[in-house]
């Protein structure tokens, strides 16, 4: 039975005092629903399944949150809702709205996002690359110069590339896309020379299709570093703790590996030293 009734709220925030003082985790209890924000087209992370399922390693890693989310408010049932979010300011929006209780996509840890939004453990780390074509390669991002790139508007991509045209002094043409999808398709059409994201992202893209993978490049070399974590109401540090000691637990066990491998390994993408010292610096204990 859902615990939707003020009177049940209020007696499980006055049993748990340290939860009353958290407006995600009360809305929650009030509502019995965990609204998480997902981007439909980021694969591997977060994406919208050929059942019109949201799935990924981000999703899955969300799924462990709600168990946790459940717990922590001795709730009989909790039901999930995926939000698509697709533009940064629209998931950033959601999040400081309150549209979302959590995000749950690919997200870079900024500063100037840690104005706006709360970050919980980081959940991987990436880098910006480049995917061009075989056929009109981009073999190292010091090839970048008179290149037509495209790249989303809004993204930490964007800001890397064009600093890093600017320190170089490279002329790069750049055009501006709303999605990943939408990225592929301009370089499959010829319209572009390269689609710069993040390297996680790309590998997501061009693996989905087993049989078109052998007609893209992906520059080795990376353009930023980029830490990932899910975005949380800013100043909520109850539903944030909630958030991290189920990350923490996830990471002490097992589990993480075969998600990275469900994710990521099955693409061909071998665990690095970097991720997985992540995983083990962040296995924070109770």
């Amino acid at each position: 039975m859902r615990r939707t009734a003020s009177v049940l709220v209020l007696a499980l925030l006055a049993a748990v005092p340290a939860l009353a003082a958290s407006p995600t985790l009360e809305r929650i209890a009030d509502s019995g629903v965990f609204r998480i924000g997902y981007v439909p087209d980021a694969a591997p992370l977060s994406f919208t399944d050929p059942s019109g399922e949201a799935a990924g390693y981000s999703i899955d890693l969300c799924r462990y949150i709600a168990r946790a989310v459940k717990e922590a408010l001795d709730l009989d049932t909790l039901d999930i809702e995926y939000v698509a979010l697709n533009a940064m300011e629209e998931r950033l929006g959601a999040v400081e709205t309150g549209k979302v209780d959590i995000e749950c996509g690919a997200t870079t840890v900024t500063l100037s996002r840690r104005e706006r939004v709360d970050f919980t453990l980081m959940t991987f780390i990436t880098g910006a690359a480049i995917l061009s074509r075989r056929s009109d390669p981009i073999g190292s991002i010091d090839d970048l110069g008179q290149k037509v790139i495209a790249v989303i508007r809004g993204t930490t991509t964007e800001d890397v590339l064009r600093e890093f045209a600017e320190v170089n002094e490279m002329n790069v043409k750049v055009t501006f896309v709303d999605t990943h999808d939408e990225g592929v398709r301009l370089l499959d059409d010829g319209k572009v020379e390269g689609y710069a994201s993040d390297r996680a992202m790309l590998i997501g893209q061009i693996f989905r299709d087993a049989a078109a993978a052998d007609s893209y490049l992906m520059t080795k070399r990376a353009l930023s570093f980029e830490p990932y974590a899910m975005m949380t109401l800013r100043g909520d540090t109850e539903f944030r703790l909630v958030a991290d000691r189920a990350l923490a637990s996830v990471y002490r066990g097992a589990q993480i590996r075969r998600l990275y491998q469900t994710w990521f390994g099955r693409y061909g993408e071998p665990l690095s030293p970097v991720v997985a010292a992540m995983y083990q610096f962040q296995a924070v204990g109770d």
